[in-house]
């Protein structure tokens, strides 16, 4: 299906312009003329003018913050589901809306819900904001005539996808700093501290011990080059970076982090809890499995596994059952496919999928415990003996010259 933009008139003199999904041109310009309105020109979507690309494209760099959306949805649910109109709902929340540009955006959606668009279709004009999955959601339960339920459920995933996102960060917040901090130290230590203290060695006559030896060329080389080690950092960090963002680059660093003993299969199971509780939630509102796979698929992270669903969303729609199409996936176990299978044999296969996605959100809670609790004695036992392989080196000719005084 098609997304069109449209200039019509409503009334004697107001103009509305506007976006429709239709299946071809014709069929377009029947719902607008079905919508109550005289259609003035009607064009695909992307064949908007430059000056509106231009002005989509500096729009499209603006982000919007999870919880700022969280927040909005939250409002719209408890006001809708108390039966508040959706225009006075919408409304009413873009008051509480902090951001000033998300602000803004809520207003140009409850003027376009107020011109006669659908709330989906006014949501499509921010896929920078609003992920295909929060369209398709809004979409099924404006279809079902069930828009407060459906709000109710996004609201409740959204929720526990960022308290899942909050976890993971804060359990690694101690862990990073304590990285950070030992890393600052090293290199102070080898760049301005050693290279003062060794100035007292240089005259000795006797042969200095070879773990002085050996911190003393690496103290001397970070002291006179130690811009170009920052600089040259620098420049691996960005060029990382960048080439993350890339689809390619990004593919190969997620199928990497695959790869790391226990950091994978702590992907694997956060992916899966997400994937298993978003597709479900669709499925509970109405959302047909192919798209529904489609839409999870664009807001799993890791790349590799999107990939990996994309594929069994093809399988779906080519008329494979899900249990056939999840056996050719490389993440999901025997056990995994055996709920699915189970949920699908018995016609309630969005039950079986909430089950599997709690099973994994306990996994992933358990695992990342187990992964903080290992990281802070490893990095403290790191740099621990970093810094007591330093105080050794600089002991050790002090050491031989009280021997040799004796």
């Amino acid at each position: 299906m098609a997304t069109f933009a449209y200039k019509a008139k409503k009334g004697p003199s107001q103009i509305i312009e506007d976006v429709i999904e239709a299946e071809n041109f014709d069929q377009a310009v029947e719902k607008v003329i079905h919508l109550g309105l005289s259609p003035i020109d009607v064009i695909p979507y992307k064949a908007k003018s430059s000056a509106n690309s231009k002005k989509e494209k500096k729009s499209s760099k603006i982000r919007v913050k999870s919880s700022d959306i969280v927040s909005l949805t939250r409002h719209l649910y408890d006001l809708v589901d108390s039966g508040v109109p959706l225009l006075r709902a919408l409304e009413t929340s873009s008051r509480q809306v902090t951001n000033i540009h998300f602000k803004k955006i809520v207003e140009q959606i409850r003027i376009s819900v107020e011109e006669g668009s659908s709330l989906s279709v006014s949501l499509e004009r921010y896929p920078y904001v609003f992920s295909p999955l929060y369209i398709n959601m809004v979409k099924s339960g404006e279809i079902s005539g069930k828009l407060n339920v459906v709000l109710g459920r996004l609201t409740e995933s959204l929720e526990k996808d960022q308290e899942m996102i909050s976890k993971a960060r804060t359990s690694l917040i101690y862990p990073s700093l304590i990285l950070s901090v030992g890393i600052m130290t090293v290199f102070i230590l080898l760049t301005f501290v050693i290279p003062r203290l060794t100035e007292m060695f240089e005259d000795l006559s006797a042969n200095l011990p070879w773990p002085t030896v050996f911190l003393m060329n690496i103290s001397d080389f970070f002291a006179r080059f130690w811009w170009i080690i920052v600089l040259a950092l620098v420049a691996i960090i960005f060029y990382l970076k960048e080439f993350s963002r890339s689809t390619k680059g990004k593919l190969f660093v997620d199928q990497i982090k695959l790869n790391i003993p226990i950091i994978g299969k702590f992907i694997e199971s956060v992916e899966i809890a997400r994937f298993a509780g978003t597709l479900a939630t669709l499925l509970d509102s109405g959302v047909i499995i192919v798209s529904a796979l489609n839409s999870v698929s664009d807001i799993l992270e890791n790349e590799a596994f999107k990939a990996d669903i994309k594929k069994v969303a093809k399988q779906v729609s080519a008329g494979s059952s899900l249990m056939e199409s999840f056996q050719h996936s490389q993440f999901f176990s025997q056990t995994a496919i055996d709920m699915i299978s189970t949920g699908e044999q018995a016609g309630r296969v969005e039950v079986s999928l909430h089950k599997l996605a709690d099973v994994y959100e306990k996994q992933s809670d358990q695992m990342m415990k187990t992964i903080t609790a290992l990281l802070e004695p490893i990095l403290i036992v790191a740099i621990g003996s970093v810094v007591g392989f330093v105080v050794i080196a600089m002991l050790l000719p002090i050491f031989q010259m009280n021997l040799m005084i004796r």
